[in-house]
């Protein structure tokens, strides 16, 4: 009698779960992109890392931008509002992919009534499932997939953020150490000029030189001066900037920093194979899950033109006395469908379908033009990298020979061969290079900071770096 009972309900499920596998959605289909063979400017050894497989700890070795980094990471209010973003994408698909099975609910009442003819009783317990629709045309599982993608698209999304804030932190930090030693430099030449210009007021004072030479020493004097306090107000602009990102004070215990030619254990990352941005680059991944994700929207519009079905089951007990509630005549069961034809909707399933098409449309126009802006955002890195590495090196030659020639000028000064004006101008020259050299560095600094980003590296050691495992599970099985 349960068997027999139990067959409808059990048959119907299993119908419907058969035909769940069908889908209206249209089969998809990566975009073909022109991708060059290799990238122009990429020199470096190929057997070093890559970004993809550089871990940021790995990548920048200042213990100090770690630990800022780090502090970043735990912190930092946009990155914990993608993270939030994506568990609250997550947390909805799982609402919407338990519409694919049906729901079993318990129930029990207990009911006393009376009229002319007496009172009565009737108690009852039983499970049932309710308006459990036939998923025949692969509506609940498109919006279901729709559902998958867009945490997909969105936890992409949040990974892009988390690379975003490592090089953005990174490049404030060295826009404050560019300032310090920028102010330690303005420093050193405001003493240097300071001493010279001691010199010449004795020199002044025993009628060697004119008044004129006091005066345009003294005019170098300001303007170190000036370049001292632009530096200490870079420092503190940078250093509000990194509190900003770290959502904190910068702690007073932090490791002592590194000169800023020690920033990078690794100076030349390779960019590899062009190819490479498509499964590294967290934007490119986020733009091919929204068409996936537009896909399954058009299956789920094309869906609502088919009738939808639902079935509603229920196995029980009932009695008019509690006693005799689980005794074998108790039993009872009930099975019943419902049917929706869509007739007239003033084309509004037209309408739709014909909407999710351009949404779809638009998803690949988005995914083109993110591999288009991501190849270029490459290449433009790349290009600059070799750019400033020949500047920096020349930049390096120039700092050294018109130091050697402040020496020699300061020598010939001192002894009366060379004029003040001379003296000043290797020094103007001098303070030239070495401000050159650093902005030089600074920007080199940058450009490795933005190489990286760009790449698609800093997610080895992120911890939610790919979905998780339930989810990537119930991707794969689809």
């Amino acid at each position: 009698m349960r068997t027999t009972v139990l067959k409808p309900i059990a048959g119907s499920l299993a119908f419907s779960l058969l035909l769940s596998a069908c889908t209206l959605a249209p089969r998809y289909q990566q975009p073909e992109v022109n991708v060059p063979a290799n990238f122009r400017y990429d020199t470096a050894a190929s057997q070093s890392s890559r970004a993809a497989d550089t871990g940021w700890e790995d990548y920048f070795a200042d213990p100090r931008l770690k630990s800022l980094i780090t502090l970043a990471l735990q912190n930092n209010p946009d990155l914990r509002m993608a993270a939030l973003n994506a568990e609250a994408v997550r947390a909805q698909y799982a609402i919407t992919r338990s519409a694919e099975l049906p729901s079993l609910n318990g129930s029990a009442g207990a009911t006393r009534s009376g009229n002319a003819q007496g009172v009565g009783n009737s108690f009852s317990v039983g499970l049932g499932i309710s308006a459990f629709e036939l998923d025949l045309w692969g509506r609940v599982r498109n919006s279901s997939e729709a559902a998958l993608q867009s945490y997909f698209a969105t936890a992409a999304s949040r990974d892009s953020t988390h690379l975003s804030l490592i090089s953005t932190v990174a490049k404030a930090y060295f826009n404050q150490q560019y300032a310090l030693a920028s102010a330690d430099l303005a420093q050193r030449v405001l003493k240097t000029r300071q001493e010279t210009y001691r010199l010449s007021q004795l020199r002044y004072r025993a009628g060697v030189i004119s008044a004129l030479d006091l005066r345009e020493q003294e005019a170098t004097i300001a303007a170190a001066q000036a370049s001292y306090a632009e530096a200490v107000k870079n420092a503190e602009l940078a250093r509000n900037q990194i509190e900003l990102l770290i959502s904190q004070k910068i702690p007073d215990n932090l490791p002592a920093a590194l000169p800023l030619s020690r920033q990078f254990k690794i100076r030349q990352l390779p960019a590899g194979l062009p190819s490479d941005l498509l499964l590294n680059r967290p934007d490119i991944i986020a733009a091919e899950h929204n068409m996936k994700q537009a896909n399954a929207n058009i299956g789920a519009a094309r869906a609502n033109f088919f009738p939808r079905i639902s079935l509603t089951g229920s196995l029980g007990l009932g009695s008019p006395q509690l006693s005799n509630l689980f005794s074998s005549g108790s039993k009872s069961w009930s099975f019943g469908g419902s049917a929706a034809l869509p007739i007239f909707d003033w084309g509004s399933n037209s309408a739709n379908l014909d909407a999710a098409k351009i949404a779809q449309q638009k998803t690949v126009v988005a995914y083109e033009a993110a591999v288009e802006s991501a190849f270029r955002e490459v290449s433009d890195a790349l290009a600059a990298r070799s750019a400033l590495n020949a500047q920096y090196n020349a930049n390096v030659t120039q700092s050294k020979a018109f130091a050697d020639r402040l020496r020699l000028v300061r020598l010939r000064y001192r002894h009366g061969v060379s004029s003040s004006l001379d003296l000043l101008d290797a020094e103007r020259s001098n303070y030239s290079a070495s401000s050159n050299l650093l902005a030089t560095e600074l920007s080199l600094l940058e450009n490795m900071a933005d190489l990286y980003k760009v790449l698609g590296g800093g997610l080895k050691r992120y911890t939610h770096d790919t979905p998780d495992t339930a989810v990537q599970a119930a991707s794969e099985a689809r």
